[in-house]
């Protein structure tokens, strides 16, 4: 398996919620295949708050709103009703993961939706961040728009929690993305490893996506703690995809990445390591040109060469 394979189906496992089907299969996850929804019958049987929890799961998971209503009317503190991760088992079996929010979105369920936030969810879910990535890849923007429009954050990856993002991109989702800058995501936020959503596209071969996010202010210079950048990719050869489109997305990216005034081709990974950890790495100029490090990765780089 070549490297590019490996990063693109480690991509598809990171992004895509693991899951299976739902008892009655809703109609509006239908334009992408691969997307996984809760299953049912795993869900309910790994959930907080015992049979109280069950039995409210399963009304939203059935669409029984009023009486999901009626139950959390009774008892606020199910709200918190969630699958229970099992610290032992690092990814949990296909369809175990969410809560009642993801369950409600998976359903595509507006009125469910309405109503938890009504009964005091959190916007973001109480897996910060599930929820939303489900929703930007349902068939249309219309639940991701609910919950973004009601307060969900577009990127809760910054506090650790699951991206929308990173769901949105390798799935290449180019509306999804769309949904989350008009909503305020960050083309340019990288997670602790130096990795932010134009690298994850590059990576993807989403070149498509790449140039969108740096057209909202993303970055083909952002160094990863290996060295790399989004920049590297583009001195790859395309193996997935390889439409006339993505390939002229290519080129373009290509020309913009000539142009930015920091040198083209760009040096090999181990340079800009060394270059970064010496400090003589960014300069003002190659700031101002875009190159960027996430300050973990730049402590650690600093740290190394120390």
């Amino acid at each position: 398996m070549t490297r590019r394979f490996r990063i693109l189906a480690a991509l598809m496992l990171a992004a895509a919620p693991t899951g299976g089907c739902m008892a009655a299969e809703p109609t509006c996850y239908t334009k992408r295949a691969a997307v996984v929804l809760p299953d049912r019958t795993r869900v309910l049987t790994h959930l907080s708050n015992g049979t109280a929890g069950r039995a409210l799961a399963e009304a939203i998971f059935d669409g029984r709103v009023e009486e999901a209503q009626a139950m959390l009317a009774r008892d606020p503190r199910l709200i918190g009703t969630a699958v229970v991760d099992d610290p032992k088992i690092p990814q949990p079996p296909a369809g175990r993961y969410g809560d009642l929010l993801t369950f409600a979105v998976a359903r595509c369920d507006a009125d469910a939706v309405t109503m938890l936030f009504a009964a005091g969810m959190p916007k973001d879910g109480v897996k910060p961040g599930a929820a939303l990535s489900l929703a930007i890849l349902a068939d249309s923007p219309a639940i991701a728009e609910q919950l973004l429009s009601a307060g969900a954050a577009p990127d809760p990856q910054a506090k650790g929690s699951q991206s929308p993002m990173r769901s949105a991109i390798t799935f290449g989702h180019l509306g999804g993305v769309m949904t989350l800058l008009r909503h305020g995501a960050d083309p340019r936020r990288a997670d602790a490893f130096g990795i932010d959503p134009v690298r994850i596209a590059m990576d993807a071969e989403q070149a498509e996506i790449a140039e969108l996010l740096i057209e909202k202010g993303g970055t083909l210079w952002s160094v990863a703690d290996d060295g790399s950048m989004a920049a590297h990719a583009l001195l790859e050869t395309p193996v997935i995809f390889t439409s006339p489109e993505m390939l002229a997305a290519r080129t373009r990216l290509v020309e913009r990445a000539r142009k930015a005034g920091l040198g083209w081709p760009p040096p090999d990974r181990a340079t800009v390591k060394q270059q970064v950890a010496s400090g003589a790495w960014p300069t003002p100029a190659m700031t101002r040109a875009g190159m960027t490090i996430a300050p973990p990765v730049l402590e650690r780089l600093r740290a190394d060469k120390r």
